[in-house]
C-alpha cells in the first residue's frame, strides 16, 4: 500500500469508515426517516466538536492538502499576476479558482480513486456486517439488512468505550428496535403485570434509545404504562423509571417534550390523587421518607429541564414550546383555593419547587427571551391561578410578618446555610415556617420578574377570594416594601454573610432588579404612597413622637432601593417632586427633602435623643449619597440648598480628618493582641469615613452653583487632590455613575479658584508631559522597535484625546489668566530632546511660538507639533479676552507674521502655501478681524488636492480685503430712527408717547407695554429695530426701570472722579489692545467714523466706567491672581454700549451710570461685580462671577429639562453648556453674532429682565441642537463652540420660545438672578 494513501485504502480504510459509522450512530437514531440520516450526516461537521478528529477525515484533508495544494496555489498566484485581477470581485475570484480546480486532472484522478476505495470498503463492511458490528443475536446478512432497513430490524452496536451521553448511556449496548419490541416492552409494562416483568421492561426500555420509543405507533401505551411504573411503591421500578427519564433530558431531540410532559402528568397525578400522600403544611416535609424522596427527585428532573431546555428549544417547532409551557403551568397552578396559608392546606407543587430553586430562576430564563416570554405571559391568562397564589403568598406573609425575631432569624439562616438542591447534604427536615417561607421566596422572585413586563402588568389587579377589592401593583409593592421596613425582618447580626435568605435582602433585591429599569421603575415604584412607606424608618427618626426605629440593616436596604432610584433622571425627579408633581409645584414633603433633613441631622448629631442610638456612619454616608445624587444635578441642588449640605458636609470632614490625624497606627508584631487590631481597624473606618466625606463634597462640583458651595467651604483643594487621584487611576465616579471626573475637571477649570486647586494636585503638569509622551517623546527611556505611525491628519487621533483634555482646562479667560497672566515664557537657546515643558507658558513656549532654530531643532515631529500647538492657540483666542492677554504679552501676532514672512522662495514674494502657513493664516485673520458669521471670512484650514488655495497669505497687517465682506449694501445702522417720508413703526410711537402714557384700567404699566410692543416688532419686523430705535429705547427704558423697586438692587453711587483722575487712570496693556480692537469693529461696521478722535472718547469712556466702578471695589486677601486689583479683562459691554450710541461719549455714560443700579447689570456688564462691597464677603472673594454662579447654573438646570439630550451630549463630551455660554456673554456675543441680533439681545435682557439671558442661551443651544450632537459623535464639541459662529440664529425667530420659558421658568430663574446676594 503506497504511504501518501495510508488510512485511505486496504484495512486501514475499513477500520476508519467503522469507527466512523459507529460514531455516527446517536444521529442515526435519532432520525426519523432516511432523509433525515442522509440531512444528520450532510451537516455533520457543523453540529460534531469532534468531526476533524475521526482517522477518516484526518486521512482525507490531508490527500486533499497533498493532491490540490500545489494546484490551488498557482491559480492564486496567476490569478495576483494577471493584467485583469484588479476588478475581480473576491466572490468572481473564488469561484474562478475553484472552478479551475474542479475540472484539472489531479482533482478527476484522486475522486475516481477515493470512490473506488470506499465502495469497496462499504461492500466489505456490508457483507461482514454481523462480525464488524454484530454481537451474534440477529444474523441477518448484508441484503436483508437493506431490504428491512423501513421496517428498523433491531442490531446491536457494542462499544464500551464510546459513549457521548455520560452515565445516562453508559450501556454498552445501543439498540435499533424492530416493531416487536416495541410491542413486547409495551406487553411488559402492563399495570397487571408482575413486578419482575415490569422490571424486565424497564431494563429493555433502558437499553434502547428513548427517541425509538417515543417516536413509536406503542408510545401512547407505553407512556400509559409508564404512568403506573413511576406510581409503583417498588423502589426499583423507581429506580428505572427515573432512569428512562434521566436518559431522556440527556439529549437535545424535540421528543424530550413528551417525556416532560410524561413528567409533568404524573406529578399531576400524585397530586391529584386521594391517596394523601402529599402531607399538611403544617406538619413540615421530612425528605427521609421513600415517597417523598421520589417526589422530590422528580421535582428536581423537572426544574434541572426547566432551566436547561431553552437553550435548544427555538430550534423546534412552537408545539415543543407550547407543550412545555402548558404542562408546567397545569402542573403549578394546582392549590387548595380558600384555604388559608400556612394551616391544614397541603404542599402544593410550588412548595417542592421551591425548595430546589428558591429564587425562581426556571421562570427568569423562560422570561429572558422574547420568544418564551411571548407565550408564556398568554399561557398565564388561562393559568392565572399560579400568579393569583404567588400575590396571595406574599400578601398573606406581609400581613403575618410580626413573627418573633428568633423565629424569623433561625427560618432564613436555616433556609440559607442548606437547601434541598444540594441532594444528599441537605438536612432531613423542613419545618412548615420554613416551606412557608420558601413559598414566599419563590413567588416574590416570580412576581419580581413578572413585572418587568407590559404583559405581566396587565395580569394585574389581581382579585383573591378572601379580599374584596383587587390587588393593584401599587398595593403588591407596598406589601413588599412594608417587608423591607419591618425591623424585626431584617437582622443584621446574622454570622452568615453571603448567600443570606433574609427577607428584607431579598425583596430589596427584587426592588433594586425592578429599578434597574427607568421605564419599569416610572410605572410601578413613582408612587407617593409606595415612596413613603419606604422612607417610613427615616420619617421616624424625625418624628418627636412615634420612636419605632428600624436597625441599621433597615436603613441600609432602604437607601439601597432609594439611591436606584436616584440613578436615572425621572427617579431624581420623583424623589424631588413627588408623584405627578414636577419643578413648578414643589413640596417640602417629598422624599428629597425627607433624606436631606435626616442626612444634616445625623452629620450634626442632631437627631432626637428618643429615636434610639444614633445611626452608624455607614447609614449616614448611604443616605448622603443619595442627596449627593440629587445635589449633583441643577434640580436637585435647588431643592436641597436650603439644607446647606455643602457647609455641613465640611464640618463633619473636618472632624473625620482631625480624628484620622489624632488617631494613633499600633506598630504590627507578631504579638499583636486584640486591641492593636481593634485600633488599625478603627483608623481605618476613620479614613474611608474621611474619603467618603470627601468624595460627596466633590460632587458638588458638577453642577456651575455647586462649584461656588464647594469653594465656600473652603475644602476645594482637598477635593480635587481626591479627585486626581481616583481620576489617574480611572475609577469610576460611583456605583451607580461610571463617569463623570472629566466633565467635573471642566467645570471646575471654568473658575479661577478652581484653576488654582487644580494646579496644586499636579494635574496640570501630568496633562502636558501626557501630551508630550503622545507628541514628541515620553520620559522612558526603553527601546522602540518599531518606528511610530507618521501622522497623516494635522491632528491624529492619537493626539486629538490630549488636544480636547487640554482645551477643556483652557476655555474660560479666569483660569487662563490664573496660569499665564504677569508670566513670561521660559525661554532658552537650545533644548535637550528629552526636556519637557512642565507649565501651560512652557507649552506655548515649545510648540506655539516657534520661533528660534534651537525650539525647531528640539522637536522631532515639528510641523505636526507646531500645527497641534496653532490648534490650541486657535481656539484659546476664541476667547477674546484670553487674545488679548496673550497679544499683550507674548506678541504672537507678531511671531506668526514674522514666520509668515519667512515661508517664501528666495527668489519670488509669493509665501509657500504648506500646512503651517495655512494654519497660522487662519490663527492671524481670525485674531485680527472680529464680526459675526456674515461680518468676517475666514480662510479654510485644509488644503484640497485639486484646486488652489483660494485666498491670499500675508505676512503683515492689515488683512487683505479678500477677508473683510463688504457691508455698503446692507440697511445703515446709524441712520435716523424717522427719515422724512417715511412713517413711524409702533414701537417708536409708544416711545415718542411716554410723557402722555396712562396705565390703563387692568393696570397694565408702560413696561409691561414696551415689552409686548418690542416683542411683536422684534418677531414681525426685526429690521426697524436697529440705529436710532434701539437708543431710544435704552435711553427711555432706563428711568421706567428705575421706578421698579425690585430691579434696582444696587444703590446708585455718586460718581466722584475728575477727569484728571480718569485722565491719570493707567490702562492694561489688554485693555488698550481691546479699545483698539472694539474701534476697529465700529469702522467697519460704520456705525463710527475713522478717526483717533473715537479712540479717545472710548478710552475715556472706559478709564471712567473703570474709576466709577473702583469706587464699589474692595481689595480682597487673596492668592487668586483674577481678585488682585481692577477687573483684569476688557469691559465688552461698555464697547458694545459706546458702539450702539455711534461712539457718543456723553449718552453711553449716562446710560451705563444709570443702568449700574439695575440687578441686570450685574450680568450684562460683567466688570460690574468684580470685587464689589455689594456681594457678601465670601461672595465677592470665591472669584467665581454671578453670571458663572446663577446663569450657567440656570442654562444648565432649563437645558436638563427642556433639552435632555444637548446636556447628555455636553456630558458625554467632558464640556459644560455653563462655560461656553458664559464665555459668550463675556464678550456679548462679539464674534459669534451679527452686530443687529447682538443689540437686539441687549435690549432684550434690560426690557424683558434679565433671565431672557438664559432663555437666550437656551434657545441657541436648541437651535445648534442637531450639530452639537455630531460633535458629540466625532468628540469635538468643545473646538466646534469655540471656533465656529452661531450662524442662522436670530434673536427675532426664537423671541416666541423664549417667552414660553419665561412663562414656566421666570418665577425660579428671575428670583435667582436678582437675588445676588446669596449663591
Amino acid at each position: 500500500m503506497s504511504s501518501s494513501w495510508k488510512g485511505l485504502e486496504g484495512d486501514d480504510l475499513f477500520q476508519n469508515l467503522r469507527h466512523l459509522l459507529i460514531n455516527f450512530d446517536p444521529l442515526i437514531r435519532e432520525a426519523g426517516s432516511s432523509d433525515q440520516v442522509e440531512e444528520a450526516l450532510v451537516h455533520m461537521e457543523e453540529n460534531d466538536e469532534s468531526f476533524h478528529r475521526y482517522e477518516f477525515v484526518r486521512q482525507l484533508k490531508r490527500k486533499i492538502e497533498e493532491v490540490l495544494g500545489p494546484i490551488i496555489e498557482d491559480e492564486i498566484e496567476k490569478q495576483s499576476t494577471s493584467t485583469g485581477s484588479v476588478d475581480i470581485g473576491q466572490d468572481t475570484l473564488v469561484s474562478r479558482i475553484t472552478d479551475r480546480v474542479i475540472h484539472s486532472k489531479h482533482y478527476n484522478d484522486l475522486s475516481r480513486k477515493m470512490k473506488k476505495n470506499i465502495m469497496e470498503a462499504v461492500d466489505y463492511l456490508m457483507r461482514n456486517f454481523e462480525s464488524e458490528f454484530g454481537t451474534g443475536r440477529h444474523r441477518d446478512s448484508a441484503d436483508q439488512l437493506q431490504a428491512n432497513r423501513q421496517t428498523r430490524k433491531t442490531y446491536i452496536v457494542s462499544d464500551e468505550d464510546e459513549s457521548s451521553c455520560g452515565s445516562s448511556f453508559n450501556q454498552g449496548m445501543m439498540w435499533y428496535t424492530s416493531h416487536e419490541m416495541l410491542e413486547n416492552v409495551a406487553e411488559k409494562l402492563g399495570k397487571t403485570k408482575d413486578t419482575q416483568t415490569r422490571i424486565e421492561g424497564m431494563q429493555t426500555l433502558n437499553q434502547n434509545s428513548p427517541g425509538d420509543f417515543v417516536n413509536s405507533d406503542q408510545w401512547g401505551r407505553i407512556r400509559k404504562n409508564l404512568m403506573d411504573v413511576m406510581a409503583d411503591p417498588d423502589d426499583h421500578l423507581s429506580y428505572l423509571s427515573q432512569k428512562f427519564i434521566v436518559r431522556a433530558f440527556t439529549t437535545t431531540s424535540q421528543y424530550t417534550k413528551e417525556v416532560y410532559t410524561l413528567l409533568a402528568d404524573y406529578l399531576i397525578g400524585q397530586f391529584n390523587s386521594r391517596r394523601g400522600l402529599i402531607p399538611k403544611v403544617k406538619n413540615g416535609l421530612d425528605v427521609q421518607k421513600g415517597e417523598m424522596i421520589k417526589l422530590i427527585k422528580a421535582f428536581r428532573l423537572l426544574n434541572e429541564f426547566q432551566q436547561e431546555t431553552i437553550n435548544y428549544w427555538i430550534r423546534y417547532p412552537d408545539k415543543y414550546l407550547e407543550m412545555v409551557l402548558e404542562s408546567t403551568l397545569n402542573l403549578f397552578s394546582i392549590h387548595q383555593q380558600g384555604a388559608p396559608v400556612g394551616t391544614s392546606s397541603s404542599l402544593t407543587p410550588i412548595h417542592f419547587v421551591s425548595l430546589i430553586d428558591p429564587k425562581a430562576q426556571w421562570f427568569i430564563k423562560w422570561m429572558h427571551g422574547n420568544y418564551s416570554r411571548m407565550k408564556l405571559l398568554k399561557l398565564l391568562e388561562k393559568y392565572k391561578s399560579v400568579v393569583v397564589n404567588a400575590v396571595h403568598h406574599c400578601l398573606e406573609f406581609s400581613a403575618n410578618r410580626k413573627m418573633p425575631f428568633d423565629l424569623m432569624s433561625e427560618v432564613s439562616d436555616n433556609f440559607s446555610k442548606t437547601s434541598i438542591a444540594d441532594g444528599n447534604k441537605g438536612r432531613p427536615y423542613y419545618t412548615g415556617a420554613e416551606l412557608e417561607y420558601s413559598y414566599f421566596i419563590h413567588s416574590v422572585f416570580l412576581l419580581g420578574r413578572l413585572l418587568c413586563f407590559t404583559n405581566g402588568r396587565k395580569l394585574f389587579p389581581i382579585k383573591l377570594k378572601d379580599s374584596d377589592e383587587p390587588v393593584t401593583i401599587t398595593k403588591l409593592l407596598v406589601a413588599l416594601v412594608l417587608i423591607v421596613v419591618d425591623p424585626s425582618l431584617n437582622h443584621g447580626n446574622s454570622k452568615s454573610t453571603q448567600g443570606r435568605y433574609e427577607p428584607g435582602s431579598l425583596v430589596t433585591e427584587i426592588l433594586k432588579n425592578l429599578c434597574s429599569s427607568e421605564q419599569v421603575c416610572e410605572i410601578c415604584l413613582y408612587k407617593d404612597e409606595i415612596t413613603n412607606t419606604l422612607l417610613s424608618p427615616v420619617s421616624q427618626y424625625l418624628d418627636t413622637v412615634d420612636h419605632h426605629i428600624g436597625n441599621e440593616t433597615t436603613l441600609l436596604h432602604v437607601a439601597d432601593i432609594v439611591s436606584m432610584i436616584a440613578s436615572s433622571t425621572r427617579g431624581r425627579r420623583h424623589l424631588i417632586y413627588g408623584e405627578k408633581k414636577d419643578i413648578f409645584t414643589r413640596t417640602k414633603s417629598s422624599a428629597a427633602h425627607i433624606i436631606a433633613k435626616f442626612t444634616r441631622k445625623a452629620l450634626l448629631g442632631e437627631l432626637p435623643h428618643e429615636a434610639g442610638p444614633a445611626p452608624s456612619k455607614a447609614v449616614i454616608g448611604a443616605y448622603l449619597y443619595i442627596c449627593r445624587q440629587l445635589y449633583n444635578t441643577c434640580e436637585g441642588l435647588l431643592v436641597l440648598y436650603p439644607y446647606d449640605l455643602h457647609s455641613v458636609g465640611a464640618i463633619a470632614w473636618r472632624e473625620a480628618n482631625r480624628d484620622a490625624d489624632n488617631a494613633v497606627t499600633p506598630t504590627p508584631s507578631d504579638n499583636s493582641s486584640d486591641t492593636d487590631i481593634t485600633t488599625r481597624q478603627g483608623k481605618a473606618d476613620i479614613q474611608v469615613w474621611e474619603d467618603t466625606l470627601r468624595d460627596n463634597l466633590l460632587n458638588f462640583a458638577s453642577t456651575a452653583k455647586g462649584i461656588l458651595l464647594l469653594q465656600q467651604t473652603g475644602a476645594i483643594n482637598e477635593c480635587m487632590s481626591y479627585m486626581y487621584i481616583r481620576y489617574e487611576q480611572k475609577l469610576q465616579v460611583s456605583k451607580c455613575e461610571k463617569f463623570g471626573y472629566g466633565y467635573m475637571v471642566t467645570q471646575v477649570a471654568g473658575t479661577a479658584p478652581g484653576m488654582v486647586a487644580l494646579q496644586k494636585t499636579g494635574y496640570i503638569k501630568a496633562l502636558i508631559a501626557e501630551l508630550w509622551s503622545v507628541m514628541e517623546s515620553g520620559l522612558s527611556d526603553a527601546p522602540l522597535y518599531s518606528a511610530k505611525t507618521w501622522p497623516v491628519d494635522a491632528v491624529d487621533r492619537h493626539s486629538h484625546k490630549h488636544l480636547v483634555r487640554l482645551l477643556n482646562v483652557l476655555a474660560s479667560f479666569p483660569a487662563v489668566y490664573e496660569v499665564l497672566a504677569r508670566r513670561p515664557l521660559p525661554t532658552q537657546d537650545e533644548y535637550t530632546f528629552r526636556e519637557m515643558p512642565e507649565t501651560i507658558a512652557g507649552f506655548i513656549d515649545r510648540l506655539i511660538l516657534v520661533d528660534s532654530p534651537g525650539k525647531i531643532h528640539s522637536l522631532f515631529n515639528y510641523e505636526h507639533s507646531h500645527v497641534f500647538g496653532l490648534r490650541v492657540l486657535s481656539v484659546m483666542i476664541s476667547c477674546r479676552d484670553t487674545f488679548l492677554l496673550l497679544q499683550s504679552q507674548y506678541r504672537f501676532q507678531d511671531v506668526l507674521l514674522k514666520a509668515q514672512g519667512e515661508n517664501k522662495p528666495s527668489d519670488r514674494d509669493d509665501l509657500i502655501v504648506d500646512m503651517l502657513s495655512v494654519e497660522r493664516n487662519y490663527v492671524l485673520v481670525k485674531s485680527y478681524l472680529i464680526g459675526g458669521p456674515s461680518e468676517r471670512v475666514l480662510p479654510p484650514r485644509i488644503l484640497s488636492e485639486d484646486s488652489v488655495y483660494p485666498f491670499p497669505l500675508f505676512s503683515s497687517f492689515p488683512v487683505p480685503r479678500e477677508y473683510t465682506p463688504s457691508l455698503g449694501g446692507r440697511t445703515t445702522l446709524k441712520q435716523a430712527f424717522v427719515e422724512s417720508g417715511e412713517e413711524e413703526n409702533d414701537l417708536t410711537k409708544f416711545l415718542s408717547n411716554t410723557k402722555t402714557f396712562k396705565a390703563d384700567r387692568g393696570k397694565t404699566t408702560w413696561l409691561e407695554r414696551c415689552k409686548n410692543t418690542l416683542t411683536k416688532m422684534i418677531i414681525a419686523k426685526s429690521d426697524q429695530v436697529k440705529g436710532m430705535v434701539i437708543q431710544q429705547l435704552l435711553e427711555t427704558c432706563v428711568p421706567q426701570i428705575s421706578k421698579v423697586p425690585e430691579e434696582c438692587v444696587f444703590p446708585l453711587l455718586d460718581y466722584t472722579g475728575t477727569d484728571s483722575a480718569v485722565k491719570g487712570y493707567h490702562l492694561s496693556p489688554l485693555q488698550t489692545l481691546g479699545i483698539k480692537i472694539a474701534i476697529r469693529y465700529g469702522i467697519h461696521l460704520k456705525l463710527i467714523h475713522t478717526s483717533s478722535d473715537v479712540t479717545e472718547k472710548l478710552t475715556h469712556l472706559i478709564k471712567q466706567c473703570a474709576c466709577f466702578l473702583q469706587q464699589q471695589q474692595k481689595s480682597a486677601d487673596t492668592n487668586i491672581k483674577f481678585l488682585q486689583g481692577n477687573y483684569p479683562g476688557f469691559d465688552w459691554f461698555a464697547a458694545t454700549v459706546f458702539l450702539i450710541f455711534n461712539g457718543n461719549i456723553e449718552k453711553s455714560w449716562q446710560f451705563l451710570y444709570k443702568f449700574s443700579t439695575f440687578g441686570c447689570s450685574g450680568y450684562l456688564w460683567t466688570p460690574r461685580l468684580h470685587s464689589s462691597v455689594h456681594l457678601p464677603s465670601a461672595l465677592m472673594s470665591s472669584g467665581i462671577s454671578p453670571l458663572f454662579s446663577s446663569t450657567g447654573h440656570n442654562i444648565e438646570l432649563i437645558l436638563q429639562i427642556e433639552l435632555p439630550l444637548v446636556a447628555s451630549a455636553f456630558r458625554m463630551s467632558g464640556y459644560t453648556p455653563a462655560q461656553i455660554c458664559v464665555h459668550w456673554l463675556k464678550q456679548c456675543f462679539w464674534d459669534y453674532l451679527d452686530w443687529q441680533d447682538i443689540c437686539h439681545y441687549v435690549c432684550v435682557c434690560i426690557v424683558m429682565g434679565i433671565d431672557y439671558q438664559v432663555y437666550l442661551c437656551v434657545a441657541i443651544l436648541r437651535h445648534m441642537q442637531k450639530r452639537i450632537m455630531e460633535h458629540m459623535q466625532t468628540q469635538d464639541l468643545i473646538i466646534f463652540l469655540k471656533e465656529t459662529a452661531i450662524d442662522g440664529f436670530h434673536v427675532s425667530s426664537n423671541l416666541r420660545f423664549m417667552n414660553e420659558l419665561e412663562k414656566r421658568y421666570r418665577k425660579i430663574v428671575l428670583s435667582d438672578m436678582l437675588n445676588i446676594s446669596k449663591p
